[in-house]
């Protein structure tokens, strides 16, 4: 798995967003970041992203096709 590149598209994804996550936001967000960071493959990855897929819309002002598109990118990865 390719952490750097799995990062690099879920960070470009948030910057994307309309907003930054609010300050009762913030604790969940650092929850899911270290959840993130401790995936061992690809599927981890997705569960984690389609799990908390609402906070995510949420937190950062994206929409549902904004994160459709981002798993499409981390899942292409697999090759």
């Amino acid at each position: 798995m390719d952490k750097k590149a799995i990062i690099n598209i879920i960070e470009t994804t948030l910057k994307a967003g309309s907003k930054a996550p609010g300050i009762f936001d913030l604790p969940k967000i650092m929850t899911l970041k270290a959840e993130l960071q401790a995936c061992a493959s690809i599927n981890d990855v997705l569960a984690i992203v389609e799990e908390h897929r609402p906070l995510i819309s949420k937190a950062f002002g994206l929409n549902e096709s904004d994160i459709e598109q981002t798993i499409q990118k981390i899942k292409a990865l697999e090759g």
